[in-house]
């Protein structure tokens, strides 16, 4: 099919596993084919009934010491995203992930995948990403006012009581955090 001459030419590293499903495929793509690749998928004729499920990012801040040496060079500046599609016909799941650091910014796709507007939005207001060509900018659930981006793990956490989970007594402990007002 055309999708194995179009990742011949891009040289992707392509994961499956039987542990989730024989049917799930997981390709490290570059960021600079993101867009094209997309097209691709929504024009070819056994994927153009293809799903964008799902869109997220991880923050690999201190992350870089913990994952394990593979031969797949990732770059851990910031952020690794994700995409899941889901392809009806063919009954495939595909995952492609981006490397994606804190000076590039992304193609938009919600003019190929309709729902990718709301995941882009969404994306761009918690992990702080930037999206070229984006036809809606507006927040979704923070303030217009507010600047920074709460998934990221430079956010501030800290509030007037810490909860956690305790085993000896089965239980959630509140405890009294000592804060300093300015």
């Amino acid at each position: 099919m055309n999708i194995f001459i179009v990742f011949e030419k891009l040289n992707p590293i392509i994961y499956t596993s039987n542990v989730m499903t024989p049917n799930h495929y997981v390709c490290f793509v570059p960021n600079y084919c993101w867009f094209s690749l997309n097209k691709f998928l929504k024009g070819e004729i056994f994927y153009n009934f293809s799903f964008l499920n799902e869109a997220s990012a991880i923050d690999t801040l201190k992350y870089s010491n913990i994952l394990p040496e593979t031969d797949i060079q990732l770059n851990l500046n910031r952020h690794i995203i994700y995409y899941n599609y889901y392809i009806y016909h063919t009954k495939i799941r595909l995952t492609f992930i981006l490397n994606f650091s804190d000076n590039s910014s992304i193609i938009s796709i919600d003019k190929v995948y309709k729902n990718s507007n709301w995941l882009e939005r969404e994306l761009s207001e918690m992990f702080g990403l930037s999206y070229r060509l984006k036809n809606d900018t507006r927040t979704l659930l923070l303030d217009y006012s507010r600047l920074d981006n709460p998934m990221l793990k430079s956010y501030p956490t800290e509030g007037y009581k810490d909860i956690y989970y305790n085993f000896f007594e089965n239980q959630l402990t509140y405890i009294d955090n000592d804060y300093v007002e300015l």
